[in-house]
């Protein structure tokens, strides 16, 4: 089909800010690329929604038009919606993709549910009246389980018809952008990051977005991930699931973004999200740390009894112990301005060995001088630093810790929309890291000096070298 988007270069002048304005035209150029490799019958139905639309639309409502029928650039819609480099008029007409209103027909989810489980009724489960939300895959209808004592209210997540097919189009159509996008680096003056390489990354998370009983995994190790804290809510799985049905109970509530008028409420509301979403993987003593990959504000919800409501789980990633201890000694090095240490921590990090080691020790020296005198990093400071690293040195990181890096963004957006602050989350973070520390103290003592079989992942050694580098410096500057 012989059909060109209606969007011009401008809408990418509009998103993006002056720094990054050699993107603009790179990215148009993409997302035409992407188009038009669709297939003629998503194509067809494409152009008959773009016509459809008035001739008012502007640019970014054909380009949030066209999001919503491919999942992959939902989900980067998303992503960028709470991006708060990004114009608060933009990123609000994109945070409509968190959460769109259902347009699968009713009769075709109640098709799709008989074929899966069966009559609804041999279940004990009456469908309630409407859909409440329609997601990237799939769409969300409530229902009312009586085979118990006491009624129970759940919702059933039901893929998309078509959905797995759809996915798959939008991911193969990534390697032909990361290629094209490879090639333009020179032309257009964007950095050579190797995006056909990313994207593949991208591609092996994104793929479980239909997984739903990956999801359903997921869910349980998540409750069992967050069983002690009763302020965070994992909903529960009902026994009727399938691979394309997910059968959970109801949470009642609203957006995070959405759900307090009073800004101390808001406030506490933003550090529980850092502490459940951040802090508890960075901080964890397992050797795994799951996290949640995709917390945009429609997977967060104030529940209506107080709690944080954490859902959708289909995109999960694990943060490994040498990753976290990694991290920790990052900051180590940071804090007693040892550039060789911490650019030889993040060469070990990365999944690449050919980097520009040159450009990777000027990169760790400019950051560390960044810190001013007696100010601790923070988590700000290490994604600034990785995020520069990539860029001028060529360092790469596995689909996890990349995706980690997507989740730091979303929280940082969230928390920045709810309460207006920078530092709140390396506020959190640190008093975070501080109980967890106090809490090993009696533990330390019947540990090996270079143990760091610790949720803070640093050793008695790393904390006698630490507060040796301070009594120095502090004596070197009496004199």
């Amino acid at each position: 089909m012989d059909w060109e988007l209606p969007i011009g270069e401008n809408i990418f002048g509009q998103m993006l800010p002056d720094a990054y304005a050699h993107y603009r035209k790179p990215l148009h150029e993409a997302v035409k690329i992407f188009v038009r490799g669709l297939s003629a019958h998503r194509l067809e139905t494409i152009a008959e929604e773009q016509a459809a639309l008035p001739p008012s639309a502007t640019p970014l409502e054909r380009l949030i038009r066209l999001a919503v029928n491919c999942p992959v650039l939902q989900k980067l819609g998303q992503t960028i919606a709470r991006d708060r480099n990004i114009s608060p008029s933009i990123r609000k007409r994109l945070q409509l993709l968190e959460s769109l209103p259902p347009s699968i027909p009713v009769e075709t989810v109640k098709n799709v549910l008989t074929e899966e489980l069966g009559p609804l009724h041999r279940l004990e489960v009456t469908l309630l009246p409407a859909a409440l939300a329609e997601a990237s895959v799939a769409v969300v209808v409530p229902f009312r389980f009586s085979g118990e004592k006491a009624p129970r209210n759940g919702v059933f997540k039901v893929l998309k018809p078509g959905i797995e097919r759809r996915l798959e189009e939008d991911l193969n159509m990534l390697e032909q952008v990361g290629s094209f996008l490879d090639n333009r680096c020179d032309d257009s003056g964007i950095p050579h990051l190797d995006y056909r390489e990313a994207f593949e990354l991208v591609r092996e998370k994104l793929r479980y977005e239909v997984r739903l009983d990956e999801e359903q995994r997921n869910l349980l190790l998540a409750r069992q991930v967050y069983k002690a804290n009763p302020r965070v809510q994992v909903p529960a799985l009902f026994d009727f699931c399938t691979p394309r049905i997910t059968a959970m109970e109801r949470v009642t509530g609203q957006k995070v973004t959405e759900s307090h008028s009073d800004l101390n409420q808001k406030h506490r509301t933003a550090r529980l999200i850092i502490e459940a979403l951040l802090a508890h993987p960075i901080l964890s003593i397992d050797r795994e740390s799951l996290f949640h990959g995709d917390p945009h504000a429609g997977n967060l919800f104030s529940t209506d009894d107080g709690r944080l409501a954490v859902l959708d789980w289909s995109l999960t990633g694990r943060l490994f112990e040498h990753e976290r201890t990694s991290i920790m000694q990052i900051m180590i090095g940071a804090m007693e301005s040892r550039s060789e240490r911490v650019a030889a921590i993040l060469a070990e990090l990365s999944d690449r060995r050919s980097i520009d080691v040159a450009a990777l020790g000027s990169t760790v020296s400019e950051w560390i001088s960044r810190l001013e005198d007696g100010h601790l990093p923070g988590l700000a400071w290490l994604t600034g630093m990785l995020d520069e690293a990539v860029r001028k040195a060529g360092l790469r990181f596995g689909a996890d810790f990349m995706l980690f890096r997507k989740t730091i963004l979303m929280v940082e957006g969230i928390v920045g929309d709810m309460t207006g602050e920078s530092g709140l989350i390396d506020r959190v973070l640190l008093g975070e890291f501080a109980m967890r520390f106090f809490a090993e103290l009696p533990w330390r003592f019947l540990m090996p000096p270079f143990s760091r079989s610790f949720a803070t992942r640093i050793s008695n050694m790393d904390v006698v070298e630490l507060m040796a580098g301070f009594q120095w410096r502090a004596l070197t500057k009496g004199f």
